[in-house]
């Protein structure tokens, strides 16, 4: 299998929205922002953890929506030989808001 054969296809994982919230960072382009805690300014090609809660990044997730946009992160990420999963930022924040409404309606009983 030539490198040349190899492209980025989505791939539909089940993931845990709690683990992945509690490792992750949002980035647009290059700078980010802790999905923990909020911190800014963090740079995913450096900072592995926030400097700020501690946490520990495993994944990234972005608001930028051309392919070509996203590619450019997924190439820096190969570049680089960084250790983040890059997720849709789009799911990530329809599952939060469907835990959310859940929660809503719980009873306190």
């Amino acid at each position: 299998m030539s490198a040349e054969d190899k492209k980025y296809i989505r791939v539909w994982n089940k993931l845990s929205v709690s683990e992945v919230s509690s490792q992750l960072m949002i980035i647009d382009d290059l700078y980010g922002t802790c999905g923990k805690c909020k911190h800014l300014g963090l740079n995913y090609t450096k900072d592995k953890s926030c400097p700020e809660c501690g946490t520990k990044f495993k994944y990234l997730a972005t608001n930028l929506k051309s392919p070509a946009d996203i590619a450019k992160v997924l190439a820096r990420i190969e570049k680089e030989n960084l250790d983040f999963v890059l997720i849709d930022r789009e799911d990530y924040t329809l599952s939060k808001a469907k835990d959310a409404v859940k929660d809503l309606f719980k009873s306190n009983d």
